[in-house]
């Protein structure tokens, strides 16, 4: 009984993983926030087809994942568990689809490991819970892939055939009568079928993301080495006839190789299939590449320059644990996967399995060899480019764990404790088994691995918002996630408003923005690229009062205090702080305040030589125990002019803002100002003391 419950063929073990995968997909779904990209999918996918199109026509990525969308999102709603069970879905077809394929060219055992590894992928869980087209590029390329195998298997062995009588005339006539299938072992009926999925599965492949090209070329790959292979099987298990003359059986060369011509026309029939199905799919695709393809050439770079040691290295980390564990602490299991893979690539003992191996690897390593080559020019890692290689990358580890650590799934193991790498084999199988564990608890519930949180800064909106404040989204294709979870109605700022910034253009839109508001927020996403000289920024730093500054994942939540009609008094302060800088004076503009209200307070400092050390200034806010109640720490100027950067005898105006948060009680508070090591947070002395009482507000 507990043989048939733990033998690999009982299909006990696929359902385990199958239901394995789709919890792993399914728990704490909705947690996280959606993030930019993820808020344009639900944008884009809710507008009409053709607007559809058209957006992913400007894009770099094309429509089919957008039109998917579309029409699930009337039946399962906008909900961020709705818009994202979608890619859950693709993630579960997706472990099912590796056993499909390791069941095809391997055996059994090799199909589970693969399916378990498929399963307990952190790399493929985070992108199987992100409403995005990743997971499902990769769901086709196994889909693809599998249609190929199936449609190319080729039969191993020769044929005999033996023909009486005439020699001449009977070899004519076996010859007219025998039928050659193709070299496959499929029936006609069910190769076609495998054809048509293939064509299908490519075609949705390429029209969900560009990359999809990769698995394509390394497919093409394969097909020229299952053409070299076949035409070997063919000379070589060729079919030997014999001839019955004079009650003696003799071979005929002349009728094998007659008969060598004939299948040899079924290889050729094969490659006219494979020929076509490349044309069908051009066909196809091309009109939209011409259509939309030019995005792709004007994309900028999106990562620094690397070589390939360090892109290898890279990959091999992140298909082994995602993207949710340092490298530092992955590098033994990274270490197990390389061995287990490269034990993989083992030659087996038939054509069809070590054809099949050749095919995964292609899979594997094309995708990344072309992602290296297109970074020459153009740096272009992203590990999410390439999700769609890691079927080939669990199939090829899942046949080397197999191979060092045979039985698994039966009921006693194969292993002998007594061979001197037994340990090593255990160790590396625990390495590559458990090791994914460790990246998926980080994944779901260390926030340092968070997707950005916009839904926590615009709830923050939503609550905190008032009358008079205005909402600057800088990268203005954050504008969709934004309005995804936005309630309130603050005036919205998409600045700069062209790629690349015009700098006058830009300044003049900053002025008139803080000319119609009364608070200004802020939303900063991948400022590099969209303004890569921080024009807006620094512009605010001349004209507005930063009072918050925060990280939520890669997306930054700013307030700005905006300058007062009139402004308050001018304190002249003349004070050492430390041994090289003056306070010159002090201009606080607010004596009365309520919750809710931006501080706004001008420094003007003195440097008497240039200053050795970065130091922070601190802007505190104390009540009558000196416990702090609000602040603002940073550099000087909302951190773009560090003390460094300053020259002996320049004046530098500093502004700072201290939100006063909602809820905090009524009262008189005193303003505490000073400036401390960046380094090592030692204060530096002012006057005869650390911190010096520029002034009091009454909050009420």
């Amino acid at each position: 009984m507990l043989y048939q419950i733990l033998k690999p063929k009982n299909q006990f073990w696929l359902l385990v993983a199958i239901v394995v995968a789709f919890a792993l997909r399914v728990y704490a779904l909705n947690t996280q926030s959606l993030w930019n990209d993820e808020g344009t999918s639900v944008a884009l996918s809710s507008l009409s087809i053709e607007a559809i199109i058209n957006g992913a026509a400007r894009d770099i990525h094309p429509p089919l994942y957008y039109v998917l969308l579309h029409f699930w999102m009337p039946v399962v709603g906008q909900s961020e568990f709705a818009v994202r069970f979608l890619s859950v879905s693709a993630g579960v077809l997706t472990v099912a689809f590796v056993w499909r394929v390791a069941y095809s060219v391997f055996d059994e055992q090799v199909a589970l490991f693969a399916a378990y590894l498929s399963a307990f992928s952190p790399f493929q869980v985070y992108y199987s819970q992100e409403a995005r087209m990743y997971i499902w590029v990769t769901l086709f390329a196994a889909m693809s892939v599998y249609a190929m195998v199936m449609m190319l298997k080729r039969q191993v062995g020769s044929r005999q055939l033996a023909v009486g009588g005439n020699p001449e005339s009977e070899l004519q006539s076996s010859l007219s009568t025998i039928h050659y299938p193709p070299p496959t072992t499929n029936p006609r009926v069910a190769r076609t079928l495998f054809w048509l999925l293939y064509i299908a599965a490519t075609i949705a492949m390429l029209y969900t993301q560009y990359v999809g090209a990769f698995v394509v070329v390394a497919e093409n790959l394969a097909f020229i080495i299952w053409i070299v292979m076949a035409n070997r099987e063919v000379a070589k298990q060729s079919p030997t006839l014999t001839l019955k003359t004079k009650g003696r059986i003799a071979p005929s060369p002349n009728a094998s190789r007659l008969l060598a011509m004939t299948r040899r026309g079924g290889l050729w029939h094969s490659i006219g299939f494979w020929l076509i199905a490349q044309l069908v799919i051009g066909s196809f695709f091309l009109p939209w590449y011409v259509f939309a393809g030019g995005q792709l050439a004007s994309w900028p770079p999106i990562s620094e320059p690397f070589d390939l040691p360090t892109l290898v290295w890279r990959v091999l980390n992140v298909f082994s644990v995602g993207i949710t564990l340092e490298p530092g602490g992955a590098v033994l299991i990274a270490i197990a996967f390389a061995i287990v893979f490269l034990i993989g690539w083992r030659r087996a003992q038939d054509a069809n399995t070590n054809w099949a191996i050749a095919l995964l690897i292609l899979w594997t390593i094309v995708p990344i060899a072309i992602m290296y080559v297109v970074s020459l020019s153009r740096p272009a890692y992203n590990p999410k480019f390439l999700l769609l290689a890691t079927p080939a990358f669990y199939l090829l580890s899942a046949r080397g764990l197999a191979t060092i650590y045979p039985g698994m799934f039966l009921p006693r193991l194969h292993g002998n404790w007594r061979h001197p790498f037994f340990y090593l084999n255990m160790a590396i199988a625990i390495l590559v088994v458990a090791g994914p564990l460790v990246s998926l608890d980080n994944y779901y519930h260390n926030p340092k691995y968070a997707r950005d949180d916009y839904r926590t800064i615009v709830r923050f909106i939503n609550t905190h918002g008032r009358d008079g404040d205005g909402l600057l989204i800088d990268a203005p294709g954050q504008i969709d996630v934004v309005r995804y979870y936005l309630r309130a109605t603050p005036q919205l700022y998409l600045l700069p408003r062209m790629r690349p910034p015009e700098p006058n253009l830009t300044r003049a839109d900053v002025d008139e923005m803080l000319d119609k508001v009364k608070r200004l927020l802020a939303i900063y996403y991948a400022t590099q690229q969209s303004d890569p000289e921080s024009i807006v920024e620094t512009r605010l730093a001349e004209k507005s009062f930063k009072a918050r500054d925060e990280w939520y994942g890669n997306v930054r939540f700013a307030i700005y205090g905006i300058v007062p009609n009139p402004r308050g008094t001018r304190q002249t302060i003349n004070i050492r702080v430390g041994d090289e800088i003056v306070l010159q004076d002090c201009q606080l503009d607010q004596h009365e305040a309520r919750a809710g209200d931006v501080l706004t307070l001008t420094l003007t400092w003195r440097a008497e030589q240039i200053p050795a050390q970065r130091y922070k200034v601190f802007v505190h806010l104390l009540d009558a125990n000196n416990q702090v109640i609000a602040q603002r720490d940073g550099e000087p100027f909302a951190d773009w002019r560090p003390t460094t950067t300053w020259r002996a005898g320049e004046t530098i105006e500093d502004n700072y803002g201290v939100f006063i948060e909602p809820g905090t009680p009524p009262g008189v508070y005193r303003v505490e100002i000073g400036m401390y090591r960046a380094d090592n947070g030692a204060r530096l002395r002012i006057g005869e003391s650390d911190h010096l009482i520029v002034g009091t507000v009454q909050v009420q």
